[in-house]
């Protein structure tokens, strides 16, 4: 009886979809015959056309901030987003452009510093930023996530101490001053639109010093800083030409409580004109400390007059037989608002290309991954010629995406009967980096697998892929993106024995 049974249900197989027979013949061959009805027709059963399925949106807070305030007013805004370790970088470039300020910080966790922060201009990321760095640990400290005392953040100028004093006072350790050598006046004079004697007859050089970002530190004639207009398309190309982030102009100011007045312009980076630059206000010190150090080491800086928010931004230096020790810079903030921005969650998948290959090699590993994922770098790098890697990128622009994972499609998978057939593809190496995991991106581009692959491979029948049986979330994944599991075990795994699943890619 249960020989007819299975004949039966073989046919019906048959007529509903080769794979599923093909499946129960290979169960057949290896039992001699003896098969459960109930196994077909639960396979069958299991049986459904896999759903496409959307990107939602996700919303996010944003805490707007003013930095660098002067009495309470003023001060330049800055973006703050908290817990932003599940956000790519297209993303934050999204909700940067969004907010629209000059700088947004994103927060993330850090094995070894109290924070991870990461800067964005409408336009792009920067290594740092001054203002936005007040901005987030001010909002840290009045939220109440910190204390007031000393915390350090790790950002892409290098690891950075902060203090916090109890009445919210923020100062931040800046990097140690690069030196860039000085820039030809007249061409500086020529970008600003400006006579080059508003500079020559300071006596004082225009030379580049980054603490952090490389800035040009101009220095103008008193009573002309309110004057200068600069072409935003002209200085631009000046600071794109000399591998400068702005040009920080600064007249010093005797008869006031100011050591200098400044201005900070930024258009290469979508910044017409900042209201406080902490970045710049270091680099500013240091710039004072070796061309005016009969001003002393302890600097107050009054910027953004000219867009009616002035600001105040505190500077010092630390001094050791002429060598700077330590560059800070401090300030005060004001919290001004809460604004929720939203944006979609869509993924796009494409072939890999040449320049991909590094960002793969970026990708991280979970630790629960690591006993069934070889080094990517080895991965790449024994590429063959049957193999095509697709990469799996957040949003929808190419230029703005993020890599977040990667697959091959093995056209050799034919050439194994035990667990392919002839007009099917192999699915191998599907993998999201360990940052992403979690957050629903292996779900969405898994389910995009089906309509993607029959697209770029119309002559293919099935995808074929092998998962560890160990590998319980893998399995789950495919079970859920509408693969099903063959109940077949392919016992020559390199790592065990594995399962053998198919997802259907023709109607």
């Amino acid at each position: 009886m249960l020989r007819i049974g299975f004949w039966i249900e073989l046919g019906f197989c048959e007529k509903e979809g080769g794979r599923v027979f093909e499946c129960v013949m290979r169960v057949a061959r290896q039992s001699g015959f003896i098969f459960a009805v109930a196994e077909v027709a639960w396979v069958l059963q299991e049986r459904q056309q896999p759903r496409r399925v959307e990107g939602k949106d996700l919303e996010k807070d944003v805490y707007l901030v003013d930095s660098f305030t002067f009495n309470g007013k003023g001060g330049n805004p800055a973006g703050v987003v908290f817990d932003a370790e599940d956000l790519t970088a297209a993303q934050m470039q999204k909700i940067a452009s969004q907010v629209g300020y000059s700088e947004t910080a994103f927060v993330l966790p850090d094995p070894e510093c109290d924070f991870h922060v990461r800067f964005f201009t409408p336009t792009s990321e920067v290594d740092f930023c001054g203002h936005a760095t007040l901005a987030t640990f001010s909002e840290l400290f009045s939220q109440g996530v910190i204390q007031a005392g000393l915390y350090n953040q790790r950002t892409k100028a290098g690891i950075l101490n902060v203090a916090v004093s109890p009445d919210g006072f923020v100062e931040m350790d800046q990097q140690l001053p690069v030196f860039g050598g000085e820039l030809d006046v007249f061409e500086v004079a020529e970008a600003l639109g400006i006579p080059a004697e508003v500079i020559t007859n300071t006596g004082l050089p225009v030379e580049v010093i980054s603490t952090g970002l490389a800035d040009a530190i101009i220095p103008v004639m008193p009573g002309t800083l309110d004057d200068i207009y600069p072409d935003n398309s002209v200085l631009a190309e000046f600071c794109r030409a000399r591998q400068l982030v702005g040009v920080h102009l600064f007249e010093l100011c005797s008869w006031a409580d100011f050591t200098a007045r400044c201005r900070n312009f930024a258009p290469l980076f979508g910044i017409p004109e900042e209201s406080a630059t902490g970045s710049a206000s270091g680099a500013l010190a240091c710039y004072l400390a070796q061309h005016r150090p009969f001003l002393g080491y302890q600097y107050e800086f009054e910027q953004g007059r000219a867009m009616n928010r002035s600001s105040l931004l505190s500077a010092s230096i630390l001094q050791q037989s002429g060598c700077i020790e330590a560059v800070k810079v401090g300030g005060y903030a004001k919290h001004k608002g809460t604004q929720r921005v939203s944006f979609d969650k869509a993924l796009t998948i494409r072939k890999m290309r040449k320049e991909d290959r590094r960002l793969l090699c970026d990708l991280a590993v979970a630790d629960h991954q690591s006993d069934f994922v070889l080094p990517i770098a080895d991965i790449l790098a024994s590429q063959k010629s049957n193999e095509d890697f697709h990469v799996i990128c957040q949003g929808y622009a190419e230029p703005d995406s993020t890599i977040l994972g990667f697959f091959i499609l093995d056209h050799s998978f034919a050439n194994h009967p035990e667990f392919s057939q002839f007009g099917e593809l192999g699915l191998r190496a599907y993998f999201i980096d360990a940052r992403y995991q979690g957050k629903g991106y292996g779900r969405l581009s898994c389910r995009q697998l089906q309509e993607y692959v029959a697209e770029q491979y119309p002559q293919i029948s099935n995808l074929v892929l092998t998962v560890n049986q160990r590998n319980v979330p893998a399995r789950a994944l495919y079970l859920y993106c509408g693969f099903f599991d063959s109940q077949v075990m392919y016992l020559d795994g390199p790592a065990g024995p594995q399962h053998i699943m198919y997802l259907p890619l023709s109607s």
